[in-house]
């Protein structure tokens, strides 16, 4: 299979792992408690990421390093339990596709604070992704529940905020420890949050989804760096970045969810930005 092509699938099976991933985790926390769930999932991934450290024996970073992971599994964490929480109370498409546009336009407005000016499409995409957060505001009028929205606009803000640490720490170590000590911050935090607020571990027949949500997460994180390595990394983003609409036609399917047309709307202009902010 020529390199493009792989690279194309690669990030394409990225975005079918990430977009099923949302919906499993979204279905268990209707069913076992957002926090609950968002502990598990992040625990299976922190899991899976030991074996992978137990495989390769990366030199440990710096210590400046690891404390740039640990805030970013504050931030990961409080995205992910933000994101199951709407997802659990909201349509799941919508709060999928606005919490998306965290990962990529914060990073986006970080970079050019920072000297590194946004291209026309990007700026273009910065305008769409204004437009759909107030096409879904709007559709807030019409079903949408608005807790839903500010759910989702938090999981953005902190999605945002892990991919910029994420970043920062990699450059000043090794990126699997700083994924493994993510992860485990993420993990030790909402479990010690569920535990004060005497939250139940019981997820009442939703283990497997979260087990399900935990692997196609990372599964997603795989398929990103794999196409990424094949493509250029703003084509892996936008590709991997079509992940809602995953969400959304699983959501139509599997439990007869819909949105109003304002709905829809902003759905499509979120990953029209996505792909804007990403390819430019």
């Amino acid at each position: 299979m020529p390199s493009t092509l792989f690279g194309v699938v690669a990030g394409l099976a990225s975005a079918l792992s990430f977009g099923s991933a949302d919906f499993s985790g979204g279905l268990a926390a209707r069913r076992s408690g957002a926090m609950a769930v968002a502990a598990a999932v992040q625990l299976v991934g922190f899991v899976a990421l030991l074996v992978g450290l137990a495989i390769y024996r990366p030199a440990v970073p710096e210590a400046a390093a690891l404390w740039i992971a640990v805030a970013a599994g504050v931030a990961g964490g409080t995205g992910l339990a933000a994101l199951y929480q709407g997802l659990a109370i909201g349509a799941m498409g919508l709060v999928a596709a606005l919490s998306a546009l965290g990962s990529v336009l914060i990073p986006a407005v970080v970079s050019a604070l920072t000297g590194t000016p946004l291209t026309p499409l990007q700026l273009g995409g910065v305008v769409l992704a204004g437009v759909a957060a107030a096409a879904a505001g709007g559709s807030s009028r019409e079903g949408v529940s608005r807790a839903a929205l500010m759910l989702a606009a938090l999981a953005a803000l902190a999605f945002g905020s892990w991919y910029v640490l994420l970043d920062l720490g990699a450059d000043a170590g090794d990126p699997l420890w700083i994924l493994v000590v993510s992860r485990g911050t993420a993990a030790l935090l909402l479990g010690s949050i569920l535990a004060f607020r005497g939250g139940g571990v019981a997820l009442r027949g939703g283990g497997l989804l979260v087990i399900l949500a935990g692997l196609l997460d990372l599964a997603g994180n795989i398929g990103f760096v794999t196409a990424s390595g094949a493509i250029p990394v703003g084509l892996a983003a936008a590709l991997s970045g079509l992940y809602p609409l995953v969400t959304m036609i699983l959501a139509r399917v599997v439990i007869g969810e819909s949105l109003p047309r304002l709905g829809v709307a902003a759905v499509g202009m979120a990953i029209a930005a996505v792909a804007l902010i990403s390819i430019g």
